[in-house]
């Protein structure tokens, strides 16, 4: 039963220890899923680098990033990367769509999801509308203002061109002390215009290249054992 929700779902499950190869070392998506074809995305599944990794004083954005929250958070131990994906360096704007959807740069794979029920249905959501987020960064690199854009509509061949208020929702991340070239973030939160609350440490497990940094023990800590990829 597990098997044939996730075919539908158009996901697959991953070892945490083979995160590290799905996500960043790839240079493919993995194969589309009747879902993908069903979204009308079957392109090459070649990966697009963003071009972050020049970036000095951001670079392990390129990396695998890890969300280090309490158990509280409803994404804590989930592990992404910026490596793949849009990026403008001249406006400092980088969009990745979350899980994959229409068009874009072949997304699926890049974002890890609880294996769950509730995360399954999200998923599906989250691709339907072009679930995608933009990040602003600041002139010196230092902390990046992210908004959420979606198609708002279901229709999966929309591109997201809908900006959620920040009335409703808001997210910002700063570097954190003892980041080193992006190495950690602080990720806060603001819901229906309250204060910003921290949500969570955003801490780079691995460089982009794939060597492991002074936090990768913590991906063990907090990341189950198994996780689900988008495809």
């Amino acid at each position: 039963m597990i098997r044939i929700q996730n075919f539908l779902y158009g996901v697959v499950e991953t070892d945490r220890d083979d995160l590290l190869q799905a996500i960043l070392l790839n240079e493919k998506s993995p194969d589309p899923s009747w879902l993908q074809r069903l979204l009308c995305d079957c392109g090459s599944g070649e990966r697009k680098a963003s071009g972050i990794k020049d970036i000095a004083e951001i670079s392990n954005l390129a990396g695998l990033l890890l969300q280090n929250g309490d158990e509280t958070h409803s994404t804590s131990g989930t592990v992404f990367t910026l490596k793949w994906g849009d990026f403008d360096k001249e406006t400092r704007v980088a969009e990745l769509e979350v899980y994959g959807g229409c068009g874009g740069q072949q997304h699926t794979g890049s974002w890890s999801l609880l294996n769950n029920q509730t995360w399954k249905h999200l998923s599906l959501l989250g691709r339907c509308c072009n679930y995608t987020y933009r990040f602003q960064f600041s002139k010196d690199w230092q902390s990046a203002d992210i908004d959420v854009k979606a198609n708002c509509c279901l229709i999966p061949c929309a591109r997201p061109w809908c900006t959620i208020p920040k009335s409703f929702c808001a997210f910002k991340m700063a570097q954190a002390e003892d980041s080193e070239n992006g190495s950690r973030w602080i990720r806060t939160s603001s819901k229906k215009g309250g204060p910003f609350e921290v949500s969570y440490s955003l801490e780079a497990v691995y460089t982009p290249d794939g060597e492991p940094t002074a936090f990768v023990h913590n991906l063990e800590k907090v990341s189950p054992k198994t996780m689900l990829l988008s495809r």
